[in-house]
């Protein structure tokens, strides 16, 4: 085992994933000169990879110019010859080169796009993450006309979200309400609607960040239960009403 091999190899920033592993298990056997000679199998056996990953790391080191190989015969008792294990060179000069360049032996781009200078420090900005958590100021989405803020200036200037409340005690129908719903052709009364899903909201405890847009989405619910259902039945309605299944109220995003 050579720790100065291994040391350079674990600092240089030209191996990564299995070509860094099998050049650690190199260095493993290798000498302070980089010289070793393990086969193949136990190679591939102390790395816990296949025998071609091994080979087909062993040829892109060789062609790298980083590793060389030398084919070796033995000759058996029977006076026979057949293959021994290869001698294997580390090149502790190009290894040197690698942590003085600290970049890999594959051709770059000419961009610096992700590229290292020699003082560790990228040379550009780094790619944008896809990650919409890692971007600083996202885009936000400008707001309708028929939308409503669902917050609220501070002293500061800037907003918070509003939290979730009870129905207040004092809501009442104004004017604007009145005139979207006469806007939107509803057939139900809009005090009696309003009565019941009034009741409904507070048999359920519910609570909402912005009241206006539930009471709107409760009136279209309203009104189209009873246009499903026939003018004549508006009571059984409001009657459904109370007993929603907890879909009643405004769109997600005002909960």
């Amino acid at each position: 085992m050579s720790i100065k091999v291994m040391t350079m190899v674990w600092d240089s920033p030209a191996f990564s994933g299995n070509t860094k592993l099998i050049m650690l298990c190199l260095a493993d056997y290798a000498n302070d000169e980089g010289l070793c000679w393990p086969s193949i199998d136990s190679v591939a056996r102390k790395c816990s990879l296949s025998r071609s990953t091994v080979k087909a790391q062993l040829k892109k080191l060789g062609e790298q110019g980083v590793l060389s190989a030398q084919r070796r015969k033995k000759t058996t008792e029977e006076g026979t010859k057949t293959n021994d294990t290869n001698l294997y060179q580390i090149h502790i000069s190009v290894l040197k080169n690698t942590l003085e360049e600290g970049g890999e032996f594959n051709p770059r781009s000419k961009s610096d796009l992700g590229q290292n200078s020699a003082g560790g420090r990228s040379k550009s900005d780094p790619k944008p993450s896809l990650d919409p958590s890692d971007i600083k100021d996202p885009p936000k989405a400008p707001l309708s006309e028929n939308s409503e803020s669902n917050s609220e200036p501070t002293a500061e200037g800037k907003k918070r979200k509003r939290s979730a409340v009870s129905l207040p005690d004092d809501f009442t129908v104004t004017d604007a309400m009145q005139q979207w719903y006469a806007e939107q052709g509803f057939t139900l009364n809009v005090q009696a609607a309003t009565q019941q899903w009034r009741d409904a909201m507070l048999a359920r405890g519910q609570k909402y960040s912005d009241w206006i847009a539930a009471w709107r989405n409760g009136m279209r619910n309203a009104n189209k239960w009873a246009s499903e259902r026939g003018g004549s039945q508006q009571q059984s309605m409001f009657s459904r009403m109370g007993r929603s299944d907890g879909n009643y109220g405004p769109p997600e995003g005002y909960r």
